[in-house]
């Protein structure tokens, strides 16, 4: 593959790119082979992709299609911890809520508001809270978070889960993030011993708006309720 043949003599991420866009129609292939979100199982195909091209051995007799291909059969097991995952559709819309609110008023305070304050603003009793953070938390087959995690995939997102307790939902989507919208998780979640920061300091950290910030936060918190909820797109 002459893709391949040009990143092994100047390996630049352009150039690595490239060879994974000439095995779109491999990753294109596989993640039709398996139900659950097809953003999230592209993201995983192109990271299991990238693993292949960097580990391939043309010495080996194989093709580097058929080894990427080998390498997506991981795609079986993610595939199945997705489905592994359900929460209440209505729940899911208020958790989206709260989460909104929670940021929103952190930002505010400086500090996560208490349950009571969280309630007043979002018009819903303090039990109610309580019971869609509960609802929303994914029941995650027997066995599945026995399994040891993929080197590259950890967790979490805000409002979901408190920090450093992670749901099978947010491990799903942390795997598929950018660099820059890991650390936004991070931050917001108190993942890897960091510090809960409002949007402001991570924006000033990171140079850019705390609109942005805003914006990524509910984003991934969406696709984490779209996987919670088990909708295959």
């Amino acid at each position: 593959m002459i893709e391949y043949d040009t990143w092994r003599a100047d390996p630049t991420p352009e150039n690595l790119g490239k060879v994974v866009s000439a095995l779109d129609p491999v990753i294109n292939s596989e993640i039709q082979r398996f139900s659950g979100p097809k953003p999230l199982l592209r993201s995983r195909a192109k990271a299991l992709t990238v693993k292949a091209i960097k580990t391939y051995d043309p010495m080996s007799g194989a093709q580097l299609r058929s080894w990427a291909t080998t390498h997506m059969q991981q795609l079986a097991r993610y595939g199945q911890r997705l489905r592994a995952v359900h929460a209440p559709e209505v729940a899911i819309r208020q958790a989206a809520e709260v989460n909104r609110v929670r940021m929103e008023m952190a930002d505010t305070l400086g500090r996560d508001p208490e349950d009571e304050e969280l309630a007043d603003a979002v018009g819903i009793s303090v039990k109610r809270i309580r019971d869609v953070r509960r609802m929303v938390k994914p029941t995650v087959a027997e066995g599945a978070m026995a399994e040891p995690a993929d080197e590259d995939s950890v967790a979490g997102m805000p409002a979901i889960s408190q920090p450093n307790r992670l749901s099978l939902a947010e491990e799903l989507v942390y795997d598929s993030l950018t660099p820059r919208d890991r650390a936004i998780f991070d931050w917001k979640t108190g993942r890897k011993g960091k510090t809960l920061l409002s949007n402001q300091e991570i924006a000033r950290r990171l140079g850019v708006t705390p609109a942005l910030i805003s914006q990524r936060s509910q984003l991934i918190a969406q696709q984490i309720q779209q996987v919670t909820a088990r909708e295959s797109l």
